[in-house]
């Protein structure tokens, strides 16, 4: 079970430090000035993306399933917080694969505020993440909504939410 610790810590390492990395690379966009330096940016960004982050994401979100199923006592408040973090992780990497794609065109500029706004989500999203970890706060039945704990909570809290 070590190993399978060693592969999870070590793919989210690389997939955080791609979600890190890539709105700067999505931004050098910005500064294309002719064709070669288009074909460069553009290799750049998709490398980082479909063989480096994508794979590491893959393999961190993999190592991390296995590793619930083969201690399943793990599965406490502090956890689902968690998970919901590397929810928001996914979130941004496909953020992040629709950018790219959008800017397979010449000539299209990055949505640098969104970008941006991305890149602050992912950097507390690892914050949280790292804290939840390292503290594995007590997060007990009372630290959740009332409309949670109770059967059709959620349809009750929608069916109450003007659309």
């Amino acid at each position: 079970m070590a190993w399978l610790k060693f592969l999870h810590i070590s793919a989210l390492l690389v997939w955080a430090a791609g979600l890190v990395y890539l709105p700067g690379l999505l931004l050098a966009h910005r500064g294309v000035t002719n064709s070669e330096d288009f074909i460069r940016i553009r290799n750049a960004s998709r490398f980082s993306y479909n063989a480096i982050a994508s794979p590491a994401a893959v393999i961190a979100i993999g190592a991390g399933t296995a590793l619930l199923l083969l201690a399943p006592g793990v599965l406490q408040g502090w956890m689902f917080l968690k998970l919901a973090l590397v929810g928001l992780l996914v979130m941004a990497h496909v953020q992040y694969g629709f950018v790219l794609s959008a800017l397979s065109k010449r000539g299209s500029r990055p949505p640098r505020l969104r970008l941006l706004a991305v890149w602050a989500a992912v950097f507390v999203a690892i914050l949280g993440i790292l804290w939840l970890v390292l503290e594995k706060p007590f997060l007990g039945v009372s630290a959740l909504p009332a409309w949670l704990l109770e059967p059709g909570g959620l349809q009750s809290l929608l069916s109450d939410t003007p659309i």
